[in-house]
């Protein structure tokens, strides 16, 4: 086979759609010496993580009449010119790895759906555009030959938002990338503690700041369990820049903390990729309070460093997990004060999470998610085949 790649989001490494194409790009350079695949994108990307030399990268460019500004540009790319440089190029199969499929496919064409949230929540169709922009690849999905997801869970809300049969969509969990693991060096986590200016007793939050994700709750669960500790060295260490990020899709935790009087103790740094192995594994444990998930990749980072793991049961959380972590009610906030509680104060089940932890990561692997991917596409090329 000759597989085209969507390889858009090259272009934003650090995003989740970024992560995902890198990682099983770099599984299927591993597996897989028979097919032939080549990446496409509107502009050249120069990314060490992406196995170029083992991939040919074609840069396709959007005409400048066309790249008014950077969401037309996107929009023109994924519908028009993407894959018309893949019908062109004699592709077998264009795999588009985020839901972004096009309405006329030129190729038989398998998307990579992550989740249907924007969908589902209508907080996350900000404006007329972006609802535009949904029904769009809604539609477009339609025309996929095969769907890829990523949990059980974000299968069923495919079927149930965009009104799939179960026939065409592929669960393939996601994975860890290798470099989490547990980092025992006292003298680095020390270092990386200096860096971020934190203390040596910390509870960690990484995963975005918008509505969904519940920081605030998880600010007003700290406030209350600093209270019941009578514990003010006690830090939460929160991922990202309340400054960046405004409006009612980003509600502010900060207003929260300075009325329960925790501002202090809470620190909001972004962190950097090649830190965050250290920055996971220094924590007293890590609390994922989320509503809404696709998969959950943040949980699974922290179980494959040896970290207890607090985290919501809602939507996939509980099925990524298992019964590696403490789950709870997000939106029950003495749910989650307790649970944080006992963590911090039972050796036993401290340790007990940890094993589970590194037990349960051990299960998912971006070699998996290759070759179950690979078997997507060559379902797909069968079911192009048995048309003829």
């Amino acid at each position: 086979m000759k597989i085209g790649i969507n390889a858009f989001f090259s272009r934003f490494p650090a995003t989740g759609s970024g992560q995902y194409l890198i990682h099983l790009l770099v599984a299927l350079a591993e597996i897989d010496r028979e097919n032939e695949y080549v990446l496409f994108a509107p502009q050249a990307v120069q990314n060490a993580s992406l196995p170029i030399s083992t991939f040919p990268y074609l840069v396709e460019p959007v005409p400048k009449r066309l790249a008014r500004n950077e969401n037309i540009e996107k929009v023109v790319w994924e519908q028009l010119t993407g894959p018309a440089a893949a019908g062109k190029a004699g592709i077998n199969i264009f795999h588009v790895p985020y839901f972004a499929p096009p309405l006329l496919p030129r190729t038989p064409t398998v998307v990579t759906i992550h989740d249907v949230i924007p969908l589902r929540l209508p907080a996350y169709q900000r404006n007329v555009k972006v609802k535009a922009y949904m029904n769009l690849v809604a539609r477009a999905a339609h025309s996929a030959t095969l769907i890829i997801t990523v949990s059980q869970h974000a299968k069923q809300d495919i079927m149930d938002v965009l009104n799939l049969p179960a026939e065409r969509i592929r669960v393939t969990y996601e994975a860890a990338g290798k470099q989490y693991r547990p980092i025992t060096d006292l003298q680095h986590l020390a270092q990386i503690r200096t860096r971020y200016g934190i203390g040596t007793r910390y509870i960690l939050y990484l995963g975005g700041l918008d509505q969904r994700k519940n920081v605030p709750q998880l600010v007003r669960a700290f406030a209350y369990l600093c209270k019941q500790l009578s514990d003010q060295q006690l830090q939460l260490l929160i991922a990202g820049n309340p400054d960046k990020q405004n409006g009612p899709l980003f509600p502010d935790p900060r207003p929260i903390a300075t009325e329960l009087g925790v501002s202090s103790q809470i620190i909001y740094r972004y962190i950097e990729e090649e830190d965050k192995p250290a920055i996971y594994s220094g924590a007293e444990m890590f609390v994922f309070p989320s509503l809404y998930e696709g998969f959950g990749l943040t949980p699974l980072e922290a179980m494959s460093c040896g970290v207890p793991v607090v985290c919501s049961n809602r939507t996939s959380l509980p099925e990524v997990v298992g019964d590696a972590a403490l789950l709870i009610n997000p939106q029950e906030t003495q749910e989650l004060v307790q649970a944080m509680y006992r963590v911090l104060i039972d050796d036993e089940l401290r340790a007990s999470l940890r094993n589970r932890s590194l037990e349960r990561a051990a299960q998912f692997s971006w070699r998996k998610t290759a070759q179950q991917t690979l078997l997507a596409y060559e379902e797909t090329l069968a079911r192009i085949s048995s048309r003829y």
